[in-house]
């Protein structure tokens, strides 16, 4: 991606068509993503749906290209005794209300466990960040995923200018996008070879 700031959807249009031709010549269709995996990483607690509306969006994208999808709001372990959301996220709020606090950190330490595992094997990260809403969780995960150098794609509700101008400071802006539609665009021309990824950020094991 450019250093310098230009018209993202430009870009994005043009190499989108440079593939469309490729593949026109007879050129093999290349799918990158293909065995990967990835955690979505974005506010629960705090979110009126959960945060499983754009997890399910994105989900549906993603599998699309065969990358398995590693999902906080539907964690895909049998033996999780809480789950996170609906009833179980009313329970835990209602353990803290009442000081509870015990009950609630025995349940949250299983909740945090899973969660920053799923973080730890996956090889990329989207990361949804809405300024406007209280998250803890999220940031810890992104932390984790910046130091441990993976590709870390981060869309910020209201865009990059809503961000907070610490995130800037500690990741690169060319990954931080104003929509997940932008993000996608982003992610199919990943896939599709039509920019070459940064291999100091992005694996691609061969054969697993």
């Amino acid at each position: 991606m450019p250093e310098e700031n230009g018209d993202f959807k430009e870009v994005i249009d043009n190499l989108q068509k440079e593939v469309k031709n490729k593949t026109k010549k007879g050129r093999k269709k290349v799918n990158k993503l293909k065995g990967l995996r990835c955690y979505l990483a974005g506010p629960i607690d705090a979110a009126d749906d959960d945060g499983v509306g754009w997890r399910k969006d994105a989900t549906k994208w993603l599998k699309a290209r065969g990358v398995k999808v590693l999902d906080p709001c539907d964690k895909p372990i049998s033996y999780a005794e809480y789950k996170e959301i609906d009833t179980e996220k009313q329970k835990m709020m209602e353990l803290k209300e009442n000081g509870r606090y015990f009950e609630l950190s025995q349940r949250m330490r299983e909740i945090a466990h899973v969660d920053l595992r799923m973080t730890d094997i996956s090889d990329f990260l989207i990361v949804y960040l809405n300024p406007n809403i209280t998250m803890f969780g999220t940031i810890h995960e992104l932390i984790n995923s910046l130091n441990q150098k993976k590709p870390t794609l981060v869309v910020v509700e209201g865009g990059k200018k809503c961000a907070s101008n610490w995130l800037f400071g500690i990741m690169d802006f060319n990954f931080i996008f104003d929509s997940f539609e932008e993000l996608y665009d982003f992610l199919g021309l990943i896939d599709t070879e039509a920019i070459q990824a940064n291999l100091s950020r992005w694996v691609f094991f061969d054969n697993l």
